[in-house]
């Protein structure tokens, strides 16, 4: 691959700025332009401070513009204040702003922390961020520099960055990447693809396009950084893997292909800070609603028979005969099959195998399972739209043939029967198109959508988006615009908000439900839901699984999960299949899926002799839903991950948890602090060893409480060998955790209204009325106080809602628990305190 990188060097203070900056003044920004030296005339250098604690660097010139965009939100631009000036030699150095109320408690940073960015540009322009102490010593700390003597350079139709490599931090994000969760050392394509069957270990580009880097010490020996790039354009991030002595060494490399400059740096203090600060700037997690966070059931193989409607029906009968609740089925794109092609054409819905789709909805509904439907955004050239969106525009453009651009999108390349064209929803007429399909499938009473096969990858960086948007974007340029600087993901991320805007008109009073297997970060304002595509069965792939869970969840993806058995490949063992599911129900999103080849259907009764150890897991997810609801608010509120690495927030400091058995090992946070989960995810192993982390106080000696028999109890900062038999994986609550716990089935959250009706007018049929839905009129809570800890306080809360309305903490109900430990043997005392503020939970007024 040819390499182009040519140094952008001899930039200089504007004439009209050189005379009116003087130390002391109050900048909202800082201006380099091109100089009379340079090469490349006609660019501009630009800094700024959306946030105090995190500043935004635009670099633009001549067919470099700023990327076209809305991945990233600024509401306003902070005053920062020049230090010092030397007009002669270059430099610079600005105070970071002040942090003080909503933005301190975003960064974690203390008060006293005072930032400085210096900067120097007499040839090569070079920055760093210093952390200068408060005392009389004035000792300053370097935090992040670019790269000695390669800093910033253009590419063929983009830019290069260089910055300096420290190789003891640990590096975390970029969302979806292979494993190990430690990204350092290795290189990474930044581009969304079908990477079906892949290797999580190996395999790069996946299907997410998330262009945020965490770079954080070793046991919070200093701050954590993050830098991000608000692109759509195609990347490489290289952390380490490529060594340029003469340079400076150690380095780390961001190649954009296309376009001007956007980069956001977010100091904090630990991984904790910089990941709520990227929740500020490109939007916090959606909130899933509460049903979806039940087992979701999910099968290629009966969308695809014959008889799929009888089979499908057949289902909410087949969870009530095996005693395993459900809460929803994610019907595969077998629906769209057309018989006299053979094609599936999205939006087509095939009436020999669904003669009444409604009624098959109804008898979900009836079962308190939701139905979500499989959509894809490309039509071959037989669909019969086809015709339709090529009149009006709403297909890729091509210039070389100045027609739609078509591409094979089967896996035969020997015929034109794959032929196609991938759907442009910059068009108007493609957006039409596109929620008038989706309104068909909610006029056919389906609760949620399926954004699949969102990729978008047309391969050809010439090929051209209308650029007709309805909604204001935050970076926009004017007339066509080619597919390299738009970025493919673009696509993606306008089809989730028609999928996301078609649901809210038609329900404005629910929580719309919006799937995506691909996505950058502001596809995920719209999509509340992904999962991490599909992936092969094995067990090397089930343990790489969980780093990736643990990522994604670091870039924004918070309710995520991967699919449990497999979905492609062999049909899993009985033990594989086991601790799957057992992995599985502790991560956000809960799905058993496969795609049918050969045969293959995952189930939870498709091993009998398992099927006890399955149900029982299953029904424990449903079992702490409560919790795990209260997780999503969390999320939702203020961007914490409900599964998270163990060194996440005040475990930073424990030097154990950055060793190579920790570090690569795969144990995580259900809660942070709360629930430790210690999955065994190696054939034929009864035993493990785990490590209890110690949060930042030195003193910690909190306790461990094993869930399992025989109920043992660790210390933080102990090493223990538990047993993990078939039977269960390692599972411990940490001393003061709080778990709300309700029954063990799905449940409606109200007897009458949307909790427990369907948009299609059906209401879910009680278990009392002979139906499979429970009743939430019981709450209970698991508390854990430490023996011996006589007077110790411990205090938890959590939100109650009814699950389904808007995101609104004002209307919901909040519960507040206060208890004491004791002496061995005496009885516990707790206070709880519930705040009804609109929903009124049906278990209220049982409290004691």
């Amino acid at each position: 691959m040819p390499i182009v990188e040519r140094d952008l060097t001899y930039l200089v203070l504007p004439a009209s700025a050189s005379s009116s900056l003087t130390p002391g003044s109050q900048l909202t920004s800082f201006t380099l332009v091109s100089g009379p030296k340079t090469r490349f005339p006609g660019f501009e250098w630009r800094l700024e401070f959306p946030l105090p604690h995190a500043y935004r660097v635009l670099l633009t010139g001549p067919d470099r513009p700023r990327p076209p965009h809305d991945n990233a939100t600024a509401s306003q631009l902070y005053a920062f204040e020049l230090l010092s000036l030397g007009k002669t030699n270059c430099t610079a150095i600005f105070s970071f702003p002040c942090p003080t109320g909503h933005a301190l408690n975003l960064s974690g940073l203390a008060p006293s922390t005072r930032l400085e960015l210096r900067l120097f540009w007499r040839y090569h322009l070079f920055s760093e961020v210093w952390e200068v102490s408060e005392s009389s010593t004035g000792r300053a700390t370097a935090v992040l520099r670019d790269l000695g003597s390669r800093s910033y350079a253009l590419t063929e139709h983009g830019v290069m960055r260089h910055w300096h490599l420290d190789r003891s931090r640990v590096h975390l994000g970029l969302g979806e990447k292979a494993a190990p969760i430690d990204l350092t050392g290795r290189r990474f394509t930044l581009h969304a693809t079908d990477a079906a069957l892949y290797d999580s270990y190996g395999t790069d580009p996946l299907y997410k396009h998330t262009p945020f880097l965490i770079s954080a010490p070793r046991a919070n020996r200093g701050l954590t950084y993050a830098i991000f790039h608000a692109t759509n354009s195609v990347a490489t991030w290289d952390v380490g893997r490529e060594i340029d002595f003469p340079s400076g060494g150690y380095s780390k490399r961001f190649v954009q292909d296309w376009g001007g400059l956007e980069e956001w740096v977010m100091v904090g203090n630990g991984i904790e800070g910089v990941v709520k600060t990227f929740g500020e700037v490109a939007g916090r997690p959606r909130l899933v609603g509460r049903d979806w966070l039940g087992y979701l059931a999910s099968t290629v193989l009966l969308a695809e028979m014959s008889n799929a409607q009888q089979l499908l029906e057949e289902w909410p009968a087949l969870c009530e005969k095996h005693d395993i609740p459900c809460s929803a089925m994610h019907l595969s794109s077998g629906y769209t099959h057309d018989e006299r092609t053979g094609n599936h054409y999205v939006f087509h819905l095939n009436k020999d195998r669904y003669p009444d789709f409604k009624g098959m909805v109804r008898t979900f509904h009836r079962a308190g399972m939701k139905i979500v439907p499989n959509v894809k955004p490309y039509v071959l050239l037989t669909h019969p739209d086809y015709g339709r969106l090529e009149k009006g525009g709403g297909l890729f453009y091509d210039p070389l043939t100045k027609s739609a651009a078509r591409q094979n999108l089967g896996p035969n390349a020997q015929s034109e029967g794959g032929d196609g064209s991938w759907v442009d929803f910059s068009a108007p007429e493609t957006r039409k198109w596109w929620a008038q399909g989706v309104q068909g499938l909610i006029d056919l009473g389906v609760d949620g959508i399926w954004d699949d096969n969102s990729e978008f990858f047309t391969r050809d960086d010439a090929l051209l988006f209308r650029n007709e948007f309805d909604h204001h974007r935050k970076t926009t340029l004017e007339g066509k615009v080619n597919t390299g600087l738009m970025g493919r993901i673009t696509g993606n991320e306008i089809m989730n908000k028609v999928s996301h805007d078609t649901f809210q008109a038609a329900y404005p009073e629910r929580r719309t439900f919006v799937l995506t297997r691909s996505g950058n970060p502001a596809a995920f304002r719209y999509a509340c839901s992904t999962w991490s595509g599909d992936n092969l069965t094995s067990w090397h792939n089930l343990r790489g699984s969980q780093h990736i869970q643990l990522n994604s969840g670091l870039s924004l993806m918070q309710n995520t999960g991967a699919d449990v058995g497999g979905f492609a490949g062999p049909k899993p063992s009985p033990e594989l299949f086991v601790r799957w599911v057992q992995l599985g129900v502790t991560h956000s999103r809960f799905c058993i899926h496969s795609d049918g080849s050969g045969g293959k259907l995952n189930t939870p009764w498709m091993y009998p002799e398992m099927l006890p150890i399955v149900r029982e897991h299953i029904k424990w997810r449903y079992f702490v839903l409560p919790f795990l609801n209260n997780l999503m608010w969390q999320s939702h509120l203020s961007v914490s991950p409900p599964n998270a690495p163990l060194f996440y927030g005040p475990f930073a400091s424990d030097p154990i948890l950055y060793t190579d058995p920790v570090l690569s090992g795969f144990d995580s946070w259900l809660g942070v602090g709360q629930l430790l989960v210690a999955p065994q995810l190696f054939e034929g192993t009864l035993t493990r060893d785990i490590y209890f982390p110690k949060t930042n106080f030195p003193d910690d000696n909190s306790a461990y409480f094993d869930l399992h028999a025989p109920y043992g109890v660790h210390n933080a900062g102990s090493w223990a060998t538990v047993a993990t038999p078939i039977d269960h994986g390692g599972l411990f609550a940490r001393e003061g955790a709080v778990i709300p716990v309700g029954k063990e089935k799905a449940t409606v959250t109200a007897l009458a209204g949307q909790s427990r009706r369907y948009p299609d007018g059906v209401d879910s049929v009680l278990d009392e009325d002979g139906g499979q839905v429970g009743k939430d009129d019981w709450r209970g809570v698991l508390l854990f106080p430490a023996k011996g800890k006589d007077g110790k306080m411990y205090r938890g809360e959590w939100i109650e809602d009814d699950g389904i309305s808007p995101a609104d903490p004002g209307t919901c109900c909040t519960v507040s628990i206060t208890y004491r430990g004791v002496r061995s043997g005496e009885a516990v005392e707790v206070r709880v305190d519930a705040h009804a503020k609109g929903f009124t939970p049906l278990w209220k007024e049982l409290i004691a």
